[in-house]
């Protein structure tokens, strides 16, 4: 939300605050979630990681292939059929969604990727205009009518309890970081994290999180900055990192935990951000583009036709940024 926020005039730009020193040290992903009109509004003390959790020991029964690395990922065809697999040895429902989060910002983050992967997007980023074509184009329609078949088949968990890939009566879970520690905790060296599926320009995956900015009535800026240049310590990075599995905005303080490193347990969160991340879109039209887009997530989930569940977002969507004359960028 931070770009409309920005775009209302509401935050402060940290342009002066954030040493060149400290800039260069963040994550490209952090500096790109927190620029809007060629102004630094945000910093984030970590970004995210969205990916597949799975069992080694249930994809070995059942003869899923697990994928080494993000080219290595499965295609979709071959996830469903690993899907089918599993039901077929014994797991009912093997895949978690997480649909227990509800309609939220999760169905944006969680599952923006799969039309990405497919060629789609949420908005035509070239000029941010118009959803139309990108959202509802062939290749979201075909990503997301594949997404639909797992409900339709029975093979997603309903997962009420939040408590599906733990109790073992899911056999993959789709979802990010927060989720690490627990699923360590549960199944040990049995874990693994593996890249979402490839629809057919390559896996990808979602990335930002949450940010820290100044509003415009703050009584003390210096005070405020103060108070987030304290948290953009590496070791109060490497503090919240470790309790909620996230991945450090600097490069410093990532460099210090050995999950991150090569081999480690979450590197694979490193190597997508690098690479195959995609960033929501960068414009104050994104609350009505997460809203419509998850609307459309629930009702494809619910059986409605794929097609006309984007077409109804790209309306809506279209006639936000139509209302807003086009989000012109505000003069400082």
């Amino acid at each position: 939300l931070l770009y409309n926020y920005a775009w209302n005039k509401d935050l402060v730009p940290l342009d002066n605050c954030v040493t060149p020193e400290l800039k260069g040290d963040l994550l490209q992903s952090i500096v790109n979630q927190g620029t809007y009109a060629n102004h630094f509004y945000g910093i984030g003390t970590f970004d995210s990681g969205l990916a597949l959790y799975a069992r080694k020991s249930l994809l070995q029964k059942a003869s899923v292939r697990i994928p080494t690395g993000i080219s290595d990922a499965g295609t979709a065809d071959e996830f469903t059929k690993a899907l089918l697999a599993l039901q077929k040895g014994g797991i009912a429902k093997p895949l978690d969604l997480k649909l227990n989060y509800g309609k939220s910002e999760w169905f944006s983050y969680g599952f923006s990727p799969v039309i990405q992967s497919a060629g789609g997007d949420l908005i035509n980023r070239s000029d941010y205009k118009t959803a139309d074509g990108a959202l509802n184009g062939a290749q979201s329609v075909a990503a997301l009518t594949t997404f639909q078949s797992w409900f339709k088949q029975g093979l997603v968990n309903p997962n009420t309890d939040d408590k599906s890939f733990i109790n073992g009566t899911a056999a993959i879970s789709w979802v990010g970081h927060w989720q690490f520690n627990d699923y360590q905790k549960a199944w040990g060296s049995d874990l693994a994290l593996i890249p979402l599926p490839n629809f057919g320009q390559g896996s990808k995956t979602g990335l930002g999180s949450w940010q820290w900015g100044i509003t415009q009535h703050a009584a003390n800026v210096d005070g405020a900055w103060s108070f987030i240049n304290y948290l953009m310590q590496d070791q109060e990075i490497q503090r919240i990192t470790t309790a909620n599995g996230a991945v450090p905005s600097r490069k410093s303080a990532a460099a210090q935990l050995p999950q991150f490193s090569a081999g480690g347990a979450e590197y694979l969160y490193i190597q997508q951000l690098e690479s195959s991340a995609v960033s929501r879109p960068q414009t104050p039209a994104y609350p009505t583009i997460t809203s419509a887009y998850a609307q459309a997530i629930q009702d494809i989930s619910d059986g409605k036709d794929v097609k006309a569940a984007l077409d109804t977002a790209v309306k809506t969507i279209d006639q936000d940024i139509s209302d807003n004359s086009g989000y012109p960028p505000p003069q400082q």
